[in-house]
């Protein structure tokens, strides 16, 4: 699951080979020692990639947020949303781009699948260390801060982990459409089925259907989503929602769907022999009061963010490694 050898590289240019150019920033530059490292930990999802910039002490200079950063929808795009985070990062600290100078944890949305891992391992990036792992990974470290404990993210998709004594044990996370229920493309996606029924005439009437259409036609709207990815389809999903709220039984029945398998989910994590359980990701408070009330009685408000598990993991991944190759 994870890459923990710290990767140098001696080069400032992207893997497209084109030299990368942060954006301009306000403000005079923080002054820093010339030997200080700083730590970046990096939540890199489906429709969002999310910077953690701190100091050595954990002290947090600056945050920054990007697009779409999953590299099975575009290995390029991925590397551009998590260079564009880091700099607006490093723009709230007011300090230099000096890339080199930063020991990167990330927790990527994909990185389950091996050859994302390898591509995203041979990144030639600009910075002092790059340590890579699943987001699913970091968000458990930062919910229960390395102890026992179980995950359950609901964003862009759907993963699971409980890790019990040592051990990670995984539910789910196979990818969007086969395995991603409950989560913000799955909700999109079945919204649109259900359009489409509706607009033909051969499934239950839905409002959910003005919102989608939006004054268009059926053919339309299935010529804008020819090649959607799980980030378009999550779009959608906030209307799922909405339309539940104002009484739409399309869309009910959909929430209830999706609970009903959480439920599931909650269960077999438990039955790991985890006392703790989180839910994190865009669509999780949405999903949270839908949920059985015997299992939502245990579900725990996360101690830490995805991306302080990120530079949790980048340091425990730097044990040992004592040294890191001046530039």
């Amino acid at each position: 699951m994870a890459a923990c050898a710290a990767v140098h590289h001696d080069t400032q240019a992207t893997q497209t080979g084109a030299a990368y150019a942060p954006a301009e920033q306000g403000g005079e530059p923080r002054e820093s020692s010339a030997s200080a490292y700083f730590w970046v930990g990096i939540d890199a999802g489906g429709s969002h990639c999310r910077a953690l910039l701190t100091d050595d002490s954990g002290q947090v200079l600056g945050h920054g947020v990007a697009g779409p950063a999953n590299p099975v929808n575009g290995v390029s795009q991925s590397q551009a949303a998590i260079m564009s985070a880091i700099d607006k990062a490093l723009g709230a600290a007011r300090l230099d781009k000096q890339y080199h100078r930063l020991i990167v944890g990330a927790g990527l949305a994909g990185l389950h699948l091996p050859k994302m891992q390898q591509v995203m391992n041979e990144w030639a990036h600009p910075f002092a260390a790059w340590h890579t792992t699943t987001d699913l990974h970091v968000a458990a470290l930062g919910a229960h801060q390395g102890a026992d404990g179980g995950v359950i993210i609901l964003g862009t998709g759907f993963s699971s982990l409980a890790n019990v004594k040592g051990q990670q044990i995984l539910i789910g996370g196979h990818g969007f459409p086969i395995n991603a229920t409950c989560s913000g493309s799955w909700f999109g996606l079945e919204a649109v089925k259900a359009v489409l029924l509706d607009a033909d005439g051969i499934g239950p009437g839905t409002s959910l259907t003005g919102k989608l259409l939006q004054g268009t036609n059926a053919m339309a709207l299935a010529e804008q989503l020819m090649h959607a990815n799980a980030t378009d389809f999550a779009r959608f999903a906030p209307q799922v929602f909405e339309q539940a709220g104002a009484g739409d039984a399309v869309s009910l029945s959909l929430i209830e769907q999706g609970a009903t398998f959480i439920n599931g989910v909650i269960r077999r994590l438990l039955a790991t022999g985890i006392d703790s359980l989180s839910l994190v990701g865009g669509i999780a408070p949405l999903m949270q009061p839908w949920l059985a009330p015997d299992l939502s009685t245990r579900i725990r408000t996360a101690k830490a963010s995805p991306e302080e598990g990120a530079i949790l993991f980048a340091r425990q991944c730097h044990v040992g490694n004592s040294r890191i190759q001046e530039r």
